[in-house]
């Protein structure tokens, strides 16, 4: 391996070590392991690291052919330390105000789609939904009144052509059946 290889080995492996300060602060932003997640972390913890291995060697393969050395380990070591001493602060304040800023603009987006969509959506749907309603209750209430318009004419008739005498009788013996009919009811109900 060439010294210019190992160099370039050195830069990307002192680069990596800042990256995986801040992959690890904003993983940590996000998991919150303070939190009591036990499961969360056993299953986010490994799948993090893995990938952040296949991320340096995938990097470290093209510059020097995946080849380790122990002073790689040391400059990571020292990248990292770097990010932790002078970068960590104002780059987590930085990501805050991203992530606030990101959280916002949904929030607007949202209440804007709910606003500007979806309420006036279901207010038209409502008001369809009560004209539809009404209109169907209207209809009710004619086709009522038409058909006992027709009904009452021929109770009027009835009562001019058969004698009050045989309307007194069937209206007794109309309720003479509904009384026998609710005794018969009872006692079927009092038998289970």
């Amino acid at each position: 391996m060439t010294l210019h290889q190992q160099s370039m080995s050195l830069m990307l492996m002192l680069v990596m070590g800042v990256w995986f300060g801040a992959s690890f602060s904003v993983y940590q932003y996000f998991v919150h392991p303070k939190k009591k997640r036990r499961l969360l972390l056993l299953i986010s913890d490994p799948i993090f690291w893995i990938l952040q291995a296949v991320l340096l060697f995938a990097l470290l393969l093209p510059v020097n052919q995946g080849q380790l050395r122990f002073y790689y380990f040391l400059a990571i070591a020292l990248g990292f330390s770097f990010y932790k001493a002078l970068i960590e602060r104002p780059f987590m304040r930085f990501f805050g105000k991203c992530v606030a800023t990101v959280v916002r603009t949904g929030r607007f987006i949202a209440k804007t789609v709910y606003h500007l969509l979806i309420y006036p959506l279901f207010f038209l749907l409502m008001l369809a939904y009560r004209l539809c309603r009404m209109t169907v209750y209207t209809l009710l209430k004619i086709m009522r009144f038409l058909f006992l318009i027709p009904l009452k004419l021929l109770r009027g008739v009835v009562r001019l052509i058969i004698p009050e005498r045989l309307l007194i009788y069937a209206a007794k013996k109309r309720i003479r059946i509904q009384q026998k009919f609710r005794q018969w009811l009872s006692l079927l109900v009092k038998r289970k």
